[in-house]
C-alpha cells in the first residue's frame, strides 16, 4: 500500500512539474521549421504567424527554412529534437503522409516519431497552364493529351510532392498521360512554366496567382470540392464532375514525440489564438487559403484520413522515386 501511494505521490508531483512548466511556456525562443525554402507558399503563413507569436508570448517564433528532399530533412531535425515543445515543424503531406507511402528507407517515422499540435491551414492546389499553351479548359487539356499521349509537358515541383501526386491523380481520373517534368521545387518549376519550358503545373493557387494576374498563367480548375476566394472565376474539378481530383496543401504544427502534453496544449492554444488575429487572416485570404485551427485530436483524424489516400494514388500509379 505504502509503494502505491508513493507510485502515486510520484505521478501527481511529475503532472504538477509539467502543468508549471507548461503555464511558463515559452520562457525562451521557440524555433520553427520550414522544410521548404525561403519565398514559398509556407513562408505566406509563417511570417505574421510569427509575429502574432510574439506579440502573444513575448518570445520569438523563429523561422528556420531547411529545404530539401521533399521536406524530409526538416522533419527528421525535428523528429531527432528534445521533446521540450521549442523545436516545431511546419509540416506538410510532403514529409508526413506521402513520404510513407513512397520511400521505405526513412530516418525516421511520421507515424511514432511526430506528433500533431494543431492543424494550422489549408491551401487549395489548382492546375494551370501557360498563357501560350493553346488550351482554355481541362476539357481542352484532356482532349490535347488524347490527341497525342505522352508528348504535353507536365511540370512536377518536385518527386514526391502534393504537385506530383496531383499530377498522378488528374491522369488516373481523365486516363491521360503526360510528359513529367520534376523539379526541385516550386520556384524553378514556376520558372518554367511561365516561360513556356513545361505547359501545365498543379500548385497552390498562392504560388501561381501574381504570374495569372501578371498574364503568364492561365488557371483551368481547383483541385477542392468548391471554389477559390482568391480566383473565384475558376471552376473546381468537382463542378467539372471529377471530385476525385481533390488536393490541398494542408500546412499544420507538429513536435517531437514525447512532448508533454500540457505543453502541447498551451502550443495549441497560442497557436490558435494567433491564427484569430486580424493580421494572420488577411494574409490568408489575399491566397485563399482556408484556416483550420484544429486541435491536436482532430489534426489527428486529418492524418489518419491523408495516409490511405495519398498511399492509394501512389499504387495505382504505380510511383516510385527511390
Amino acid at each position: 500500500m505504502k509503494r502505491v501511494m508513493l507510485s502515486a505521490t510520484m505521478l501527481l508531483g511529475a503532472l504538477a512539474a509539467d502543468r508549471a512548466a507548461a503555464q511558463a511556456f515559452p520562457d525562451r525562443p521557440v524555433r520553427m521549421i520550414v522544410p521548404y525554402p525561403v519565398g514559398g507558399s509556407f513562408d505566406v503563413l509563417a511570417r505574421p504567424l510569427a509575429q502574432r507569436f510574439q506579440e502573444l508570448t513575448g518570445q520569438a517564433l523563429v523561422i528556420d527554412n531547411r529545404g530539401g528532399a521533399n521536406g524530409m530533412i526538416a522533419a527528421d531535425l525535428v523528429a531527432k529534437s528534445p521533446p521540450d515543445g521549442y523545436t516545431l515543424l511546419m509540416a506538410s503531406a510532403g514529409p508526413v503522409t506521402i513520404a510513407s507511402a513512397l520511400y521505405h528507407d526513412m530516418t525516421y517515422d511520421p507515424n511514432t516519431d511526430l506528433m500533431p499540435v494543431t492543424a494550422l491551414v489549408t491551401m487549395p492546389f489548382a492546375l494551370f497552364a501557360t498563357a501560350s499553351f493553346p488550351v482554355h479548359s481541362v476539357a481542352d487539356v484532356v482532349a490535347a493529351a488524347r490527341a497525342k499521349p505522352d508528348t504535353i509537358a507536365f511540370g512536377l515541383p518536385g518527386n514526391g510532392s502534393v504537385g506530383h501526386l496531383a499530377e498522378a491523380m488528374f491522369a488516373q481520373a481523365t486516363d491521360t498521360r503526360f510528359i513529367a517534368v520534376p523539379y526541385r521545387g516550386a520556384g524553378p518549376a514556376m520558372t518554367d512554366l511561365a516561360s513556356g519550358a513545361v505547359v501545365l503545373m498543379f500548385t497552390t493557387v498562392a504560388s501561381a496567382k501574381p504570374l495569372v494576374d501578371a498574364g503568364k498563367l492561365r488557371g483551368l480548375a481547383v483541385a477542392a470540392a468548391h471554389r477559390s476566394a482568391a480566383m473565384p472565376d475558376m471552376p473546381s474539378f468537382a463542378e467539372l464532375g471529377m471530385p476525385q481530383v481533390e488536393a490541398a496543401l494542408w500546412i499544420g504544427a507538429m513536435a517531437p514525440a514525447g512532448t508533454p502534453v500540457p505543453v502541447v496544449a498551451r502550443l495549441n492554444a497560442l497557436l490558435v489564438e494567433a491564427l484569430a488575429s486580424p493580421l494572420v487572416k488577411a494574409a490568408m485570404a489575399t491566397v485563399g487559403a482556408d484556416i483550420l485551427a484544429q486541435g491536436p485530436d482532430d489534426f489527428a483524424a486529418l492524418l489518419r484520413a491523408d495516409f490511405p489516400r495519398w498511399a492509394e494514388v501512389v499504387r495505382r500509379g504505380n510511383i516510385h522515386v527511390e
